[in-house]
């Protein structure tokens, strides 16, 4: 144990008034799901198909994220982002309980240098303020849009989905980020079966390896995000509380 360690062992009160702190500077987003990882020297991230890694800047809530899923010990990443805890679940599906259509987000963005340079929602902009509302003049398809933002001359998509874990939901709220052009297809489905249970609904995040040939002879392997709508959460509370987490359902 550190002399920290130590202090707080002996001192109940000082270990209270410190965890309040640090509840106190929390974030608002409690972790972030994720099924790839960048690199740290740029190109395109690796995939992570051994289970969600989940990402947070405050280690007490990382600590919980892995006694939850009973997962190793959390550790560091390499990067300059706030949220350099990571815990590698060993899950490839979680349940979790999303609000409602309005937790799926999306918008897009380009980011030059690190800056914000481009924010829209395809059609006008969003930010900065004195821009809002004025055409970008962005592509009107899907297929124009990707071809823009390849050549590095247009956003791309930025898809947040927000959400609580099923089995500890006081752990606060977690997302999912996306830049991915095929996921856009998937949301109007999404956003549908979330208003049409029209309260906060169990649902399942799953990490999904896709492979396949494709016409050109290309191996093809990837790490898919697929969010299934179960049913209204208040209906699938079980009897007995539940402690801990297994990839069967307890409600």
């Amino acid at each position: 144990m550190s002399a920290l360690d130590n202090i707080f062992a002996s001192d109940p009160e000082l270990a209270e008034k410190a965890e309040a702190a640090e509840r106190a500077s929390a974030p608002d987003i409690a972790g972030t799901f994720r099924n790839y990882e960048a690199k740290p020297g740029g190109g395109f991230p690796d995939a992570l198909p051994d289970g969600w890694r989940v990402t947070c800047a405050v280690p007490a809530t990382a600590r919980a994220v892995a006694e939850l899923f009973e997962a190793p010990e959390p550790f560091e990443r390499d990067t300059e982002g706030e949220d350099a805890m990571a815990v590698d679940t060993g899950h490839n599906s979680v349940e979790v309980i999303i609000d409602g259509p309005d937790a799926i987000e999306m918008d897009f963005k380009q980011w030059v240098n690190g800056k914000l340079a481009h924010h829209c929602d395809a059609r006008t902009f969003l930010s900065p303020p004195e821009d809002a509302g004025v055409p970008c003049r962005c592509p009107g398809t899907i297929a124009d849009l990707k071809l823009r933002a390849k050549d590095e001359r247009g956003p791309k998509p930025s898809i947040r989905i927000k959400f609580r874990v099923a089995h500890d939901p006081e752990m606060g709220e977690f997302c999912y980020k996306s830049s991915g052009w095929s996921l856009i297809s998937e949301l109007p489905a999404l956003k549908n079966a979330l208003a049409k249970v029209g309260e906060p609904a169990l649902c399942r995040l799953v990490n999904e390896r896709v492979q396949y040939t494709s016409k050109a002879g290309r191996d093809v392997d990837y790490q898919k995000l697929t969010v299934k709508v179960d049913k209204a959460f208040g209906d699938a509370i079980a009897d007995e509380p539940h402690s801990g987490y297994s990839e069967e359902p307890p409600f």
